[in-house]
């Protein structure tokens, strides 16, 4: 987490939303505040053949605070403030790629870098429509939450649609192909303010 800290700066929570979701659960005092970066790999990029885990992520993550340290994405790292991540997995990012250039890039390091071409302030704000703000969302709650809308920290919402124990995520982009969370993914960090779920697509808001 090194890498990190020199990063770290107060983030601009006036910036960020509340979710419209209460979760029944226990009392936000009682959870503890291990922050999101500490099980996400996000000390490092450690590129690999899995592409069922997050290392595209780690290096969008880093390259936007590095580049941007004043960002509130920085707030996943401060595990005091509570939020819901929804994480795109390494092949999100890839059928990402493929959505916008046609071509689907073999290893994660070529993902990485072709997601990079977006830019600091663009990936920034995609990297905000992934965090909701506010009492952390379990996957109980969120089977139950059909038909929500939810304020990402970036300021635009997105659409909860459920059909059995299918969570779908209707992103700003009528063209682009819906999130879905991956059960095997969920409640990441659960017992912690900061929780994550990992889902199959990259959500775009309106850029």
């Amino acid at each position: 987490m090194n890498k990190l800290k020199r990063y770290a700066t107060v983030v601009a929570l006036s910036a960020l939303a509340i979710s419209p979701i209460s979760p029944a659960q226990a009392a936000e005092a009682e959870l503890k505040t291990t922050p999101l970066t500490e099980v996400l790999n996000l000390p490092r990029a450690s590129f690999d053949n899995n592409l069922g885990d997050f290392d595209v992520f780690t290096s969008v993550f880093m390259d936007v605070w590095g580049a941007l340290p004043e960002s509130p994405v920085g707030t996943i790292s401060k595990g005091e403030t509570a939020l819901t991540a929804f994480v795109p997995t390494d092949r999100a990012f890839r059928n990402l790629v493929k959505h916008l250039t046609g071509k689907a890039p073999r290893s994660e390091e070529a993902i990485a870098a072709a997601v990079s071409t977006l830019g600091a302030e663009t990936l920034e704000k995609v990297l905000l429509y992934h965090v909701v703000v506010g009492n952390p969302i379990l996957s109980p709650t969120a089977l139950q939450a059909n038909g929500a809308s939810l304020k990402s920290a970036g300021g635009q919402n997105f659409r909860v649609k459920v059909e059995g124990t299918k969570i779908t995520l209707i992103d700003r982009v009528a063209k682009h192909k819906n999130a879905v969370v991956l059960l095997n993914l969920v409640d990441i960090n659960k017992g912690n303010k900061q929780v994550a779920h990992g889902i199959n697509q990259v959500m775009l808001p309106k850029l």
